[in-house]
C-alpha cells in the first residue's frame, strides 16, 4: 500500500485497510527512500534487524533519506 505525500504536507483521503496476520508472518514497512524493488532480496528467514538492515544497505537511494521497519508477528 502506498500513500503519496509529504508528511506534515497535503495527504491525500486515508483509507483502512485491514490485513489479516498469520504466526511467523514478516511485515516491511519503507519510505520512498528505498528502491520500490527492495522485496526482490529479503530473506524473511532472516531477522527482522538483518531484514531492515539488508534493505537499507541493497535498497536503499543515495539521493534520498531512508527508512525500514521491520517486524515478524508472533501469537
Amino acid at each position: 500500500m502506498q500513500r503519496p505525500g509529504v508528511i506534515g504536507g497535503r495527504l491525500p483521503p486515508l483509507v483502512t485497510e485491514t490485513i489479516p496476520l498469520g504466526t511467523g508472518d514478516v511485515l516491511i514497512f519503507a519510505t520512498d527512500g528505498v528502491h520500490p524493488d527492495f522485496t526482490e532480496h529479503v530473506d524473511m528467514s532472516d531477522s527482522p534487524q538483518h531484514i531492515a538492515e539488508q534493505i537499507l544497505a541493497r535498497c536503499g537511494k543515495e539521493s534520498d533519506d531512508a527508512l525500514v521497519v521491520v517486524a515478524r508477528y508472533e501469537e
